[in-house]
């Protein structure tokens, strides 16, 4: 079910809501429920549209979910508009259910803050049972987020602070949310965050929603769900909902949630397991203050988390404080700030104390052995000359030196080097021959004065790093002049990480044949790491081929980081192709091309979804007389791509009457328009006024910077071109 998205009236309701009749009202909802529950919710809505319940005449059925049916209603007795609850027959025949509606309501009824969305009653009439609440003007946080982008740092703490300001009156009420999430959380018309469904979530999750359910009992919204509660919801306190809120939080700047990617377990696995992606990789403008107070909403062990919301208040408040945020909302009643609950030393006695005596065992052997084999250590190291030194201990106590063995030598990366005349073991003429000969996490030393001739060579499943010798910039050139090479590659990364350090790339070829061969291409889940690399491609913008090709299926996951590093000539520098998910982060260097920066094209209709590109550049120079970015789709290759930057501080010089942003594709115009995300910062655009153009089926138009709802530091000269100077 597609949830609306632009709605006056927003009335939370439990994942799973069945089809609104109307656009005027939402019924805030996660998944699609299970056919039979929906018609059984749609059911009530037909028999009880119009129809009175106690005081409450219910005016329009809304939607409804695992609990029963949503209405807009009358409050007869106050001539005020609510929202109506209908518990569902199956439900209400649940004495145990009954039993926890009630009480978990009236629990509910207690709370009084104004970012809580306010229960006032619970009745029963004619057999049915049924929760009235306060009837909220406003739009989900996940439709804003959908609609508008992601927030800035203000608005994100402004709103942060609000919930956690409600989550602190709630637990001074032992009442407990359990399902914290964007869609659970109203923004008005004035700009407050309502946290709605407080105190009902464990309802939801009695009912049986379609969520996440383990031995018959729903979890929660996996996308959300804390590490704890996903064990044993039963031990789920208010510590579980700051972790819920922290994946909010992360949702606000980035537009999804830190773990959004994969299958339900895998999801689950990453809440258990994985440390979340650091959000100032990913938004350069949060500050790393902000990413440590996220960091800590986070953690996997409750312990480390704030242990009150009133906390987490503080410290945010704080923050705007000192970084001069204004906040728009009034300061939080949250005033009291209960310092973390220091761990009991007793906590981890039963096991601390053997553990410490074998480890006093193991230490005194390990000294023996230490000393014992120094020697024969130091002869193992003269007999591996192509092994990096493994550096001992500072310390002048023997015990303190670091013990060698030949399994820890045999780990060691082994360095081999390009020479131009082999003369020992690990010498090779070609970097081509190395990594033929290279196992997983060696590293590959070009020491050659002159431009080599090298390629094409493959990097399988295996982590290597090619660089440059110390003081030494090699050339390499890829492919042989003249040969007119088609749509190939000349290092192929396929599965597999490649690191390149302090070389320069150069295609030497001919393109007569129409061909646009690339320098790298990666494939698979395969990652990309370049520092203070250039890339030189000749030719003019379409014809000379492309630095990096992404070539990858719907689940795959590249990541391509590039520092300090320049593209000149006629190549675009990335070109992607499939499905899938691409993760670029540039910082500084410079690109100068005819072409483009970045060209996307569509994914067939198999693979279900086009690619999805985050792109984070930072401190950066790019002048692309051709435009900056490209996506694309077609008949045969109909899901277009998807780009979400995040820009910090770079300069962009685009000729006049060439887009900044261009797309194009046999779509609907308009549904272009929310695949892109742009989120600047300081940067400063030069040339052309045209920041997008949208070329889709039969219609073509143009997006100018004085259109965009952020303001763009735009202006129509460019004072220099790179390499023009």
């Amino acid at each position: 079910m597609a949830e609306a998205s632009e709605s006056k009236a927003a009335i939370s309701e439990a994942p799973g809501a069945a089809p609104l009749p109307s656009g005027d009202a939402t019924v805030i909802s996660g998944r699609p429920a299970a056919a039979g529950k929906s018609a059984a919710t749609a059911e009530i809505g037909r028999m009880l549209e119009g129809h009175s319940l106690g005081p409450y005449r219910l005016d329009q059925f809304v939607g409804g979910g695992g609990m029963g049916a949503v209405f807009r209603a009358l409050d007869t007795t106050l001539d005020r508009v609510v929202a109506v609850k209908v518990l569902s027959r199956q439900q209400s025949n649940d004495d145990e259910m009954l039993k926890r509606f009630r009480n978990e309501a009236q629990s509910a009824a207690r709370l009084d803050h104004e970012n809580i969305g306010r229960v006032h009653a619970v009745g029963s009439d004619d057999g049915w049972h049924y929760i009235v609440f306060e009837y909220i003007e406003g739009t989900n946080l996940r439709d804003v987020i959908v609609n508008e982008g992601p927030f800035d740092l203000a608005r994100t703490i402004d709103v942060t602070i609000q919930v956690a300001d409600a989550l602190e009156h709630a637990s001074q009420r032992e009442v407990v949310h359990r399902d914290i999430k964007p869609s659970n959380i109203i923004i008005t018309p004035t700009g407050r965050a309502r946290v709605v469904d407080m105190g009902l979530a464990r309802l939801h999750h009695m009912a049986g929603d379609q969520d996440l359910t383990v031995s018959g009992m729903t979890l929660g919204t996996f996308d959300y769900i804390s590490p704890e509660q996903a064990r044993d919801p039963r031990s789920a306190d208010v510590r579980s909902d700051l972790y819920s809120l922290g994946c909010t939080v992360f949702f606000m700047l980035v537009g999804r949630a830190p773990f959004a990617a994969g299958t339900m377990v895998q999801k689950l696995l990453q809440h258990q397991q994985d440390k979340p992606p650091a959000i100032e990789t990913l938004r350069p403008d949060v500050p790393k203050r902000f990413g440590q107070i996220l960091g800590r909403l986070m953690e996997k062990d409750p312990e480390d988390r704030y242990q009150r919301p009133a906390q987490l208040v503080a410290d945010l408040v704080s923050m705007a404080d000192d970084l001069g945020i204004e906040l728009a909302s009034p300061r939080p009643t949250a005033a009291v700030v209960v310092e973390p609950e220091k761990r009991p030393a007793t906590r981890h006695l039963p096991w601390l104390l053997p553990l410490v005596g074998l480890l006093a065992v193991v230490g005194g052997l390990w000294l023996r052995t230490a000393i014992m084999t120094k020697q024969a250590v130091t002869a193992a190291l003269m007999k591996r000359p192509q092994r990096p030194a493994v550096m001992a201990s500072a310390d002048p106590n023997p015990a303190a030196e670091s013990l060698l063995t030949d399994d820890t030598l045999a780990s060691a990366p082994r360095i081999w080097r390009v020479v131009d005349t082999p003369s020992v073991d690990g010498d090779c003429g070609t970097v081509g021959e190395a990594v033929r000969q290279a196992s997983d996490g060696d590293i590959i030393e070009v020491a050659c004065d002159e431009p080599r001739d090298d390629g094409p060579f493959t990097i399988d499943d295996k982590q290597l790093t090619i660089r440059g010798a110390d003081g030494i910039q090699p050339l390499l050139r890829f492919g042989e002049a003249g040969a007119g090479q088609r749509d190939g590659s000349y290092c192929t990364v396929a599965s597999g990480t490649l690191a390149l350090r302090d070389l320069t790339l150069r295609a030497a070829f001919l393109t007569a044949s129409g061909g646009r061969p690339a320098l790298v291409s990666m494939q698979g889940s395969a990652t990309l790491s370049c520092e203070g690399v250039t890339f030189l491609v000749p030719g003019e913008p379409g014809s000379g081929g492309v630095c990096v090709r992404s070539e990858q299926s719907a689940g795959d996951r590249q990541e391509i980081r590039v520092s300090e590093s320049r593209v000149e000539g006629g190549a675009a520098f990335l070109e992607a192709k499939g499905g899938g998910r691409i993760d670029l982060l540039w910082s500084g260097g410079r690109v100068v091309t005819p072409g483009r920066f970045l060209v996307a094209e569509g994914a067939p209709r198999t693979s279900g979804s086009g690619t999805a590109i985050r792109m984070t550049l930072e401190d950066g120079i790019f002048a692309c007389r051709d435009g900056l970015a490209c996506l694309l789709d077609s008949s045969s290759q109909p899901h277009g791509p998807r780009l979400q930057a995040f820009i910090r501080e770079c300069r962009f010089m685009v000729p006049e009457g060439r887009p900044f942003l261009e797309q194009s594709g046999v779509g609907d115009p308009e549904a272009y328009r929310p695949t892109i995300e742009w989120i600047d910062v300081a940067s400063r655009y030069e040339g052309s006024g045209i920041w997008r153009r949208i070329d889709g089926a039969g219609e073509r138009f143009e997006i100018d910077f004085d259109s965009q709802p952020q303001p763009m530091s735009h202006s129509p000269t460019i004072e220099n071109w790179p390499g023009e100077e």
